[in-house]
């Protein structure tokens, strides 16, 4: 029995399917999460280890080499790399793609237990399973005062302790982070006169702290039934213990801290600072957790600002404990969101499933002229789609910039297998029969073809979904989601077409002559009825046309070379070079900027300064009111930014940046960066030049600047498609000039705001004064290096002696001088007085000796080597591929020419690793057995046998795969157009060959078969007298005969399937908008690949299958089963 007459049967139960699915995917769509781009699985865990006031030298020597040793074996270990900074060493350690996060975590943390020993006072070292240099944040929130004399900073407390466990409770966020503030101290300030006067010591007045500030358990002891613990609580609760405290005890009594020191509670000297739009600030940031709802988060963070910032709230109640004046405030902003861009991309995406569903529902109606079928057909849209979200919340996937361009490709791609087989079930009715046995017939004949078309479709991306690094998972949802789509829809093709064009479709009749306004009507649509006639003869002519060739092997031969040999050669002069993955076109620009090493954060707040006053004007040009007329003056008076052409080495067309919002600036040891929104999002390109201005050496000489537009995703580095060089040796005197020699030449190639090398300040030491104890000298005074070194560091920062807790917070105890409080230059350091046991006070220069010398401020570890890493980000017109292979051809030069040291080493990171791994895995290394391993010749192979088994022959499919080369030169020719395009525009981000633009070529081995599918599948039918011709007779027909009805036949769905498709992918090429460039390059090789593929392939296919035909005809090959009718050829001439 005929399966689809039993479907055809059961309208309810067909009709009960769809309603249950549509629930169902609405029920998912309410709880798939939403999020900016897809979770990457990678396994990166870092270490981190505190030793307070260790050089970096100390800190690679003592703490990064030991535990480098250790870990250096792994289990998984890709790359291993450290940085060994003032007072904290830390490693990232990346294992390769599916190491278990929780077996590398288990295994570092047995590997750190085996170091032997570290020095006094270095912290226990601290496991993360997070990447800092991936770290995305999906909010920014700013905390000020309207108080010009408020002091914001001293505020981190309160901060920290009122406004971070609100936020930190909103559901979905990880993690929250309060900068630029000063955490509350406690200081111990003496005078080592007055020490001395008592005999003591710095070391004796520490250690009585010490020991008095201690809590000790001494265990348990029983009482009848009970055991109780027995503690000792020592522990400081007020400033009042610490001043109490006895020191030593003499003749006149004993000697407490408040007779030897002042105790003062103050604030922590700022080791960062944050100013927005000019005013000092405290900045506040959020993480989400991994699978939450951003949309979800972000609301419930919205809700969390406007509660605090409210009437009432904790914040006007601090205001009043400050006694801030009636018109002054505390204020909690929100800067930036995330999900904007997330919304205007779901807008652009929906938009363009409206536009794109309107322009298919058109082309329907022009070639069917039926509203009942084009109503049957559309019903396809929604069924697949909605019903795709089921799917994708099964596998735990998400709503994402990249699963959504999976969906809206998959609405061009959904109505091809329901308008193939209502075309058909449509043609039948035109032959003059009922609608069920139309659509009985019709779905019957065309089943095995849509079920072919469709399966190639879906396992094209069987091996792209084996990719296991971070592209491959980039591509898993975009594949996902289209495979989702397609199955269904072929599911609807079969069950709710057929059912639906049963029940509301009618018998053909001939249509009674227009009367009255229909004639009216009829007139106004001459055109659109004149362009419908000339469509239907586009099949008789099609038809007749390859009819006619294949009277001839000749012709059939010269058209077969010539299309094929042009598309191989024109595709290999299209094809550009590679790139990693597009940078988005995100508003959000950042600058980083290098001071010279040593610059303190004083200065750091100079520079802020200067920059600010640079770009002032376009901050308060968007405070004003819109529409107003300050707002409109101010606009027109902000000043055209200078930029600079790369290519040419000349500065280039000046621009004229629209108003920023939130600008920003922060300060931190050794860096510092800056960033801002544009009020026109399309215009963001225009900030980083004015970005650079403000940071030129005319405004701030010897501070290196460097700004980018953050990229939507991460993994190629900060700035998105990053190549890292990374320049090891062991001695770092030469790997520093081998990398200033490489510095030098890509700022003069490519322009200096390209590179950004670490350690920042490689070529440049910092001051370091180092004090060598005089031991035999100390001895003599009952002194030891130790008291030496106490006395040192309570001259100069002050020393962290212990710590006590004050309603919850922790409040630390600092020991210093009461000279160096407020000492802000070196001084006369070595007369820095030193009190001894027997009361003398000695100059530090009797005990030490003092020498002046450079040291590096970071020391950088690449596979335990010292290294110095550049990030070169090309230019926005300059290709990653091709930029990788000029970079490795300057290096090779340089390396002969002795500018790189032969010890030296130089490998690629970042995205030209990653952008290498990308290319092995879809076209091989080169090799026979490499190249038949890569993903791309899987795809073709797999879906070459699957056709093999559909049709049950090598031959047949051999013929449809010649559409794949059509297809590829198809798509190199519109990405060159739209490549064009976008170097014509200034605001749209260059078009590149990036990985997601890749997957379209592999999209295209999918769907382009599909045409070429339904010419073999049909001219087959007729061959075996499984179809009706044109005149509705049933019988098995000639080879010659049997393609050229295929073609006539099949002409008009494929015409209808790729103008819907086109029709539905071309909004997402050709409308800007958050999203787009991502969607322009796949789709443009889609859409290309598409239409040159579908012209050329009505043409190729019947050709080539008829001369395969022919073969097999003189060899004697039996072509068709037995009980046909043999197929013969025309004789040619």
């Amino acid at each position: 029995m005929n399966p689809l007459r039993g479907i055809i049967n059961q309208p309810v139960t067909v009709a009960v399917g769809v309603v249950l699915l549509m629930m169902a995917g609405l029920i998912a769509l309410k709880r798939i999460p939403i999020q900016l781009t897809p979770n990457v699985e990678d396994t990166i865990i870092g270490v981190s280890t505190f030793w307070e006031g260790a050089s970096p030298e100390e800190v690679e020597r003592e703490i990064i080499e030991r535990q480098e040793e250790k870990l250096q074996g792994l289990t998984g270990l890709r790359s291993m790399t450290s940085q060994s900074q003032q007072g904290v060493g830390s490693i990232r350690l990346e294992f390769v793609v599916g190491t278990s996060k929780d077996a590398a975590l288990r295994e570092v943390s047995d590997k750190l237990r085996e170091v032997p020993e570290y020095p006094d006072h270095v912290d226990e070292p601290v496991i993360s399973a997070t990447d800092p240099e991936n770290q995305d944040y999906i909010a920014w929130i700013i905390f000020g005062t309207t108080d010009p004399n408020l002091d914001i900073r001293t505020l981190q407390d309160f901060a920290e302790d009122r406004i971070k466990p609100v936020l930190e409770r909103v559901p979905g966020v990880s993690e929250v982070n309060v900068l630029g503030g000063r955490e509350r101290e406690t200081q111990i300030r003496f005078d080592p006169r007055r020490l001395a006067q008592f005999g003591i010591t710095p070391t004796q007045l520490a250690d009585a702290i010490r020991g008095t500030n201690t809590n000790v358990s001494a265990g348990r002891v029983p009482d009848a039934k009970f055991d109780v613990r027995i503690r000792t609580v020592s522990q400081y609760e007020s400033v009042s213990g610490v001043t109490s405290t006895v020191v030593a005890q003499t003749d006149a009594g004993p000697v407490t801290v408040g007779d030897l020191a002042d105790v003062v509670e103050t604030y922590k000297e700022a080791s960062t600072f944050v100013r927005s739009k000019g005013r000092p600030v405290i900045a506040i940031n959020a993480q989400k957790e991994v699978g939450s709802n951003v949309m979800e988060v972000m609301d419930g963070i919205r809700a969390v600002v406007t509660a605090l910032d409210a009437p009432g709230s904790v914040l006007e109640t601090k205001a009043r404990e400050l006694g801030l004046g009636p018109d002054d405030r505390l204020t909690l902003r929100q800067v930036y969101d995330q999900t904007i861009y997330i919304d205007e991309a779901l807008a652009l995406v929906l938009d363009n499933i409206w536009l794109g569903g309107g322009i298919a529902v058109i082309v329907l109606l022009v070639f069917l002229r039926s509203l009942r079928s084009v109503g049957i057909i559309t019903l396809a849209i929604p069924i697949s789609v909605i019903g795709a979200i089921v799917v994708m919340v099964a596998l735990g996937r998400t709503i994402n910039v990249i699963s959504l361009a999976g969906m809206a490709f998959a609405v061009g791609m959904v109505v091809d297998n329901a308008i193939v087989v209502l075309e058909n079930i449509f043609r039948h009715l035109e032959m003059g029969k009922r609608p069920a046995r139309a659509a009985l017939d019709g779905s019957t004949e065309v089943w095995g073809a849509i079920v072919a078309s469709t399966l190639t479709t879906i396992v094209v991306f069987i091996p792209i979904l084996l990719i296991q690094d971070e592209a491959g998972q980039l591509f898993r949802d975009i594949a996902l989601a289209i495979c989702a789509a397609v199955g269904l829809s072929l599911v609807v093709s079969i069950t709710v077409i057929p059912v639906a064009a049963a029940r509301v479709l009618r018998p053909m009749r001939a249509a009674p002559p227009p009367t009255g306004w229909r004639r009216i009507v009829r007139a106004a649509l001459w055109p659109l009825r004149a362009f419908g006639a000339a469509l239907h003869r586009i099949p008789d002519v099609a038809a007749w046309a390859i009819h006619a060739m294949c009277g001839s092997v000749i012709v059939r031969l010269v058209v077969v070379i010539v299309l094929t040999a042009a598309s191989i050669i024109g595709s290999t002069m299209l094809m550009p070079p590679a790139d990693y993955l597009p940078t988005g076109n995100r508003n959000l620009v950042f600058g980083l900027l290098i001071p010279p090493p040593g610059y303190n954060l004083d200065q750091q707040a100079v520079i802020g300064g200067r920059i600010e006053e640079t770009i002032r004007p376009f901050w308060e040009a968007g405070d004003f009111p819109a529409g107003s007329a300050e707002r409109a003056r101010a606009v027109a008076n902000l000043p055209p930014i200078p930029t600079f052409n790369w290519m040419t080495q000349q500065p280039g067309d000046p621009v004229v940046p629209p108003p920023i919002e939130n600008y920003f600036v922060v300060g931190l040891e050794g860096i510092m960066f800056h960033g801002a929104i544009a009020e026109d999002a399309e215009k963001v390109a225009d900030v980083i030049p004015l970005f650079g201005h403000a940071t030129r050496s005319e405004v701030i000489p010897g501070v290196l600047g460097f700004a980018f537009q953050v990229p939507l995703f991460r993994l190629g580095g900060s700035t998105g498609s990053a190549i890292k060089i990374d320049l090891t040796g062991d001695d770092l005197d030469q790997v520093t000039a081998s990398a200033s020699a490489v510095y030098q030449q890509l700022g003069q190639t490519y322009g200096w705001g390209t590179i950004q090398p670490s350690p920042s300040n490689f070529n440049i030491f910092g001051p370091e004064i180092q004090v060598v104890p005089n031991r035999r000298a100390l001895a003599d005074l009952g002194l030891t290096p130790s008291d030496l070194g106490l006395a040192v560091q309570a001259n100069g920062d002050g020393a962290i002696i212990g710590e006590y807790r004050i309603a919850g917070d922790s409040i630390d105890l600092k020991l210093i001088a009461s000279d160096a409080v407020d000492r802000r230059y070196i001084g006369q350091l070595e007369d820095i007085p030193m009190a001894t046991t027997s009361g003398a006070v000695v100059p530090l220069r009797t005990v030490a000796t003092f020498r002046r010398v450079t040291s590096a401020p970071q020391i950088n570890h690449v596979g335990r080597q010292r290294s110095v890493t550049l990030q070169f980000t090309p230019p926005s017109d300059l290709p990653l591929g091709q930029a990788i292979d000029e970079i490795r051809a300057m290096l090779d030069e340089m390396r002969t020419r002795g500018s790189i040291a032969h010890d030296v080493g130089t490998t690629f990171a970042g995205s030209a690793s990653k952008l290498e791994s990308v290319r092995l895995a879809l076209l091989g290394d080169g090799t026979v057995l490499g190249t038949m391993n890569s993903s791309l010749v899987l795809a073709l192979v797999v879906v070459y046998l699957l056709m093999c088994v559909l049709f049950q022959s090598f031959a047949k499919p051999f013929v449809i795969m010649f559409s794949v080369p059509l297809a590829t030169l198809g798509g190199f020719a519109a990405l060159y157009a739209v490549s064009i395009w976008s170097y014509m525009d200034p605001y749209m981000p260059i078009q590149k060959l990036d990985v997601l633009t890749m997957l379209g070529f592999v999209i295209l081995i999918g769907i382009v078969v599909n045409n070429a599918i339904l010419i073999v599948h049909q001219a087959q039918n007729f061959m075996l007298g499984r179809a009706d011709d044109v005149a509705g007779v049933t019988e098995p027909l000639p080879a010659r005969r049997a393609i050229s009805e295929s073609v006539r036949t099949r002409v008009r769905p494929i015409f209808m399937s790729t103008l819907t498709s086109l029709g539905g992918m071309a909004p997402l090429v050709l409308m800007p908008g958050s999203g787009s460039e991502l969607y322009r390059g796949l789709g443009s090789v889609v859409l290309g690949g598409l239409l040159v593929s579908t012209i050329f392939t009505i043409v190729l296919v019947p050709l080539l299958l008829s001369l395969v035909l022919d073969l097999q005809a003189a060899l004697g090959l039996k072509t068709a089963p037995a009980g046909a009718a043999e197929p013969t050829l025309a004789p040619t001439a």
